[in-house]
């Protein structure tokens, strides 16, 4: 029977393939139509399926729908990407609720308000359909045209009553850069004939590509920090609405079947209700009624999960609605010979066409069971009193993104009114945050504040932990502090300003604060002198007296027999008025630490910065940097593709990162680095297989930590070479024989999938400054540990002997995380390798981390091995 299916939907895609798709070819009975609804082709030009469709001419089609049918109703763009392309969302619903459009929307916070009782009877659900995050996994996208068409044009009375009892909120792309890039490599690709090689060309995108939006991010990881324009205004839309249903339509590997929800029942996060998997079970019903009806395979209850609350299948568990994940075959182009057979990209969509119309079946189905779990969830979900109270040393900038980052969820912070002290930390008024715990959206805020140890289950489809508080290197209560006053929160609370005045001695920059960086950059392009401090001083500012500063404090001042420019005076003082700690001094005479005419300040001068990417690098890696560099530091960066590295000349570049393999690269390209860092360049080195190539190359010193366990193993090997020992030592370290269908989940027990190590950072170390407390949570992926430098200074981060703040890791690599180095800094000749395997600037949320990446690219003049 499997085979017939197989054959049968191999015959189909071969009859669809040339011609695309239309509702003729993947529904049994089509109903009749409104001939006054336009079909796709009719505005586009092109059937559905008959190549990929770009951004805007879906857009097009569903701009065309709005304005002929009363079913369909344009709410405007939500957002702009960075590549300036709208994310433009429509409802769906009967021509009545459509009229109602306002009452509907505003009736939905009286839904989560314990203190409202709304009438749920005269409400329909709200299904919110989002398509395509993912770039090149465009069957969800490119389905979206035939989706609003049956939608607007189907004169079926079971439709029309579906959509009485249902809004859909119709999101048919989530990452219009990553569509359009991805559209265009296929396009650009396929032939006349296509081949369905997966060798080919189309198949085969080159880095970074679609997957990821215009900086290399995963935007289906970014719905917890939401650090991007598409994330913020997806967010913003999902709470307007507040949702019953949230379907998230993806692509999976070519040789899969069809997946939908629910997933793996042990990896669902343990503040989800059970109630939420039973309704995620129960709309699984009307997915798995229709791909039988038709004869799909699928498979569901494998593989994904609902642990992590950051992705648009997790995210709205902990929010009263119930998230549905969907996961098609890719065919990665116009088709692709797989296990299974010839799968098409028509057939791809019509699976998607197939999961969009049995979710709205299932939600019109459980409308009173959606509406009234979402009622509860807000009715029975536990609050406690008190707040969570969260500060920064000396860091306004980075506090203000972490408000912004809660009230992105509806979380809302006030400030700390008197000074308070817990846990023998001092927290100062109006410097400090409170969090409320009894508040709408308490449930969240727990699941982001949570640092878990414990886990039912090992093996995680993501991360295994994602503290906010630590991300941000915050100092913070983990349990709430009751009996505290607040006052609201305002914006000078996040400003940070410092009074400008005109010096002619010059002007200290405070370097905690994280808009500092950006700022320098800009005095050093204006040609500014700017200098480091390498101590601690106490300085005379003008207005406000004795100021204490720390380890790498900025100085401008004038070149010798000069002033300082009016365009630097600009600089300072715009910067300044936005809230970057900017201090006039009075003094060169200061009355501790260092005078400003001190040795102990360093000449500062301007990076020029290169990147490899491209082919054999990683666009999650590279595109972070790059982020960070374009977005917030305010600086280019230039990128370069592997390829072409033999024409480059590295001596007009002061910096060189690389987050991937050497021999990834061009022949010869080591011999060019050594001389580069010989001659006083800086090389940024991160990922583990980034280190072991520089060692395999001969730039750098070994460096791994080996466990106990191979240590032993190594010492035995040795003792046989010389002489016989004894069986049972040989046996004793062999490992146990073990059931093979357990392989592949114990291999996973022993990886690093995600977890936040303690970091002790040395704040006197040129990469440690800006750092005041020693203690700096560190995002961990991978297994591999470096040893700490032969050199005793240049070790700037080690793991703390209790390593683990939160996540799962096992206790063989929590030994060999305990001790080991962090960073390491390899001087060589004038210049330096860092060796960083953590990735400091993860998913751009890791703002405490961020530094370290800034500090290497600022301060690489300054890394020198102290002997």
């Amino acid at each position: 029977m499997a085979r017939l299916v197989i054959f049968l939907g191999l015959l189909w895609s071969l009859s669809v393939q040339a011609n695309g798709l239309t509702l003729t070819d993947v529904l049994q009975d089509v109903p009749e139509l409104n001939a006054s609804i336009p079909t796709p082709e009719e505005i586009v030009g092109i059937k559905v399926g008959e190549r990929h469709w770009y951004h805007h001419e879906i857009l097009a089609y569903l701009d065309a729908l709005a304005e002929v049918s009363p079913r369909v109703q344009a709410l405007g763009a939500h957002a702009t990407s960075y590549g300036g392309r709208a994310l433009v969302s429509y409802a769906i619903s009967s021509p009545e609720n459509l009229a109602r459009l306002d009452e509907i929307k505003a009736a939905r916070s009286a839904i989560i308000d314990p203190a409202q009782k709304p009438d749920l009877t005269t409400q329909p659900a709200v299904m919110h359909m989002m398509y395509s995050i993912h770039g090149n996994e465009p069957s969800g996208a490119n389905a979206t045209p035939l989706v609003a068409y049956y939608l607007a044009a189907a004169n079926d009375p079971a439709l029309q009553a579906q959509l009485n009892d249902v809004v859909i909120i119709f999101n048919p792309m989530l990452n219009p850069d990553g569509l359009d890039r991805f559209a265009r490599w296929s396009n650009d690709n396929r032939g006349l004939v296509p081949s369905y090689d997966s060798n080919d060309l189309e198949h085969q995108e080159r880095t970074p590509n679609g997957r990821t939006n215009y900086y290399g991010f995963d935007l289906n990881r970014d719905w917890l920090p939401h650090q991007h324009p598409e994330s913020q205004g997806r967010l913003a839309l999902f709470h307007q609405w507040k949702p019953n249903v949230q379907l998230d339509f993806h692509e999976q590997g070519s040789n899969s079947h069809f997946f939908f929800m629910p997933g793996k029942p042990e990896r669902t996060h343990p503040l989800t209700p059970a109630i939420n998997q039973e309704l995620t079970a129960k709309m699984g019903e009307f997915h798995a009624s229709a791909f039988d009806q038709d004869g799909v395979l699928y498979f569901t209850k494998e593989r994904y999960d609902d642990f992590f609350m950051g992705k648009g299948s997790t995210y709205p568990d902990l929010f009263g609605s119930v998230g549905i994940l969907f996961e098609q075959p890719s065919a990665r182009g116009a088709g692709q010979q797989t296990v299974n057979g010839l799968l098409t990209f028509p057939y791809s969509i019509a699976n998607q066409f197939r999961a969009s119309l049995s979710s709205l079946r299932g939600t019109s189905a459980l409308k009173a069971e959606l509406l009234a779990y979402q009622r509860d969830f807000y009715l029975k979900q536990k609050r406690q009193r008190g707040v969570y109270l969260a500060t920064t040393d000396a860091d306004p900038t980075r506090l203000k993104e972490f408000v912004r980052v809660l009230k992105g969820h509806q979380i809302e912070a006030e400030v700390l009114a008197e000074d308070t002290q817990v846990e023998g930390q001092r927290y100062e008024a109006g410097r400090t945050i409170a969090i409320p715990l009894d508040q709408p959206q308490a449930t969240y805020l727990a699941a982001m504040w949570n640092r878990q140890l414990e886990f039912e289950e090992d093996v995680f489809y993501d991360v295994s932990t994602w503290t906010m508080p630590l991300a941000f290197n915050l100092v913070y209560t983990t349990e709430p502090v009751k009996g505290l006053k607040t006052s609201a929160l305002t914006d000078d609370f996040l400003r940070g300003r410092v009074d400008w005045a005109e010096s002619k001695i010059g002007y200290l920059i405070d370097w905690r604060d994280s808009s500092s960086p950006a700022l320098l950059y800009r005095l050093l392009e204006a040609d500014a002198n700017v200098r480091v401090a390498k101590r601690p001083l106490s300085a005379r500012v003008i207005e406000q007296g004795t100021v204490t500063f720390g380890y790498g404090t900025l100085l401008v001042s004038a070149e010798l027999d000069s002033t300082i420019t009016d365009e630097v005076r600009t600089l300072l003082q715009a910067a300044a008025e936005e809230g970057t700690p900017v201090y006039p001094v009075a003094s060169s005479d200061t009355p501790s630490g260092i005078d400003l005419g001190s040795r102990e300040f360093q000449v500062l001068t301007l990076p020029k910065v290169l990147m490899v990417v491209g082919d054999g690098t990683s666009a999650y890696n590279t595109g972070a940097i790059w982020h960070l560099m374009d977005r917030r530091l305010g600086m280019p960066v230039t990128r370069v593709e592997s390829t072409q590295l033999r024409n480059i000349r590295l001596q007009d570049y002061s910096h060189v990162i690389l987050t991937n393999p050497l021999d990834k690269l061009v022949v010869g390209w080591a011999d060019k680095l050594k001389q580069f860092v010989t001659d006083g360049g800086v090389v940024w080195a991160q990922g583990g297989t980034t280190v072991a190539s520089l060692m395999d190359a001969g730039l750098v010193q070994g460096v791994w930590r080996q466990s106990a366990a191979e240590i032993a193993r190594a010492k035995l090997k040795s003792q046989r070479e010389k002489d016989d020992v004894a069986a049972e030592a040989v046996e004793s370290l062999l490992p146990e024989r073990r059931p093979f269908a357990s392989a592949s989940d114990e291999a996973a027990f022993r990886l690093v999938s995600g977890v936040i190590l303690k970091g002790d950072v040395d704040v006197t170390h040129p990469l440690g400054y800006g750092y005041t407390s020693s203690t700096l949570p560190l995002f961990r992926q991978g297994a591999q540990f470096m040893a700490r430098s032969e050199n005793a200074y240049s070790t700037p981060i080690i793991y703390g002997q209790e390593p683990l703040l939160s996540g799962y890791m096992s206790e063989e690599n929590r030994q060999l995380a305990a001790g080991a180095a962090g960073l390491l800094v390899d001087a060589s000749g004038r210049g330096a390798y860092v060796l960083s395997l953590d990735n400091p600037t993860f998913r751009a949320f890791w703002w405490g981390s961020q530094r370290l990446f800034v500090n290497a690219i600022f301060f690489g003049e300054l890394l020198e091995e102290p002997k």
